[in-house]
């Protein structure tokens, strides 16, 4: 077991978005949350990563995330948010670099190995010819590549991606579901041992969810509606009552809009 949740809830101000939430994530998983806007699915990912307060527990490796420091919570879990927050004109190889944090020692500075770390995160994400560029030179795809390569660097098992895809185009978004599917086949060594990788995404889109996804969380007013497979969400209907909105049958009118794409020979 890697991430736990008991009888978890959450909000902002007086709102109450998650309510009494109960989850395990095994190390490995490929995750998908999924659910209609206001859900709780980007809350459910700010309360994994110890952004935002609750009420319950949330335990990584056995231990509550609120014993650890904020470089040892940091060292296990990274988040890649909805919008990339970068304002500054940073060169690609410094903004990558800032992913080493919590692996910096008291006097900050980086070592050979943190430099070593974001040329390789780089060089996974497909931005190393970039590294001289600034970050406001660059377009959204490759900005959103670039924050990827920050999670890749800062060396934790758990990345969180909150839309990873949002705003791209179709060719970018392949790419970036190639570099996160790439990631999660592989292990990080952390002073808990060795931790399968293990990717947790919201997406709107439910085709890379699929492509993306072993296991599909649905969220609904706040609460756990379905916990399985995406095939049989939407087979069952939850999909649908998730969303509120009949998802068989829009796919149904998808794939005759794609009818005169041939299957490959």
């Amino acid at each position: 077991m890697l991430i736990e949740l008991k009888n978890v809830s959450a909000g902002y101000g007086k709102s109450t978005i998650l309510k009494d939430i109960n989850l395990r994530v095994g190390e490995g998983e490929k995750v998908f949350i999924g659910g209609a806007n206001g859900s709780g699915k980007t809350t459910l990912l700010r309360v994994i990563s110890g952004l935002i307060p609750y009420t319950g527990q949330v335990l990584i490796s056995g231990r509550d995330i609120r014993s650890l420091k904020r470089k040892e919570s940091a060292r296990l879990i990274s988040l890649m948010p909805q919008q990339s927050g970068m304002y500054f004109a940073y060169k690609v190889k410094d903004a990558v670099l800032l992913g080493r944090y919590a692996h910096t020692g008291l006097f900050g500075g980086n070592s050979q190995e943190d430099t070593d770390a974001a040329r390789a995160a780089m060089k996974a994400c497909g931005i190393f010819e970039l590294k001289d560029r600034y970050i406001n030179e660059l377009s959204g795809g490759q900005i959103q590549r670039v924050m990827l390569a920050m999670c890749f660097c800062q060396g934790a098992p758990v990345i969180l991606l909150d839309e990873p895809g949002s705003n791209l185009d179709i060719r970018y978004n392949a790419e970036l579901e190639e570099y996160i599917n790439t990631w999660a086949k592989d292990s990080t060594y952390t002073s808990y041992g060795k931790i399968r990788n293990t990717p947790i995404a919201v997406f709107h889109d439910l085709t890379q969810a699929m492509r993306f996804s072993g296991r599909t969380i649905l969220l609904k007013d706040g609460k756990v509606y379905f916990d399985g497979l995406l095939e049989e969400a939407v087979k069952s209907g939850k999909a649908s009552e998730a969303y509120d909105f009949d998802i068989a049958g829009y796919k149904r009118e998808e794939q005759k809009l794609w009818k005169f794409v041939q299957p490959d020979k």
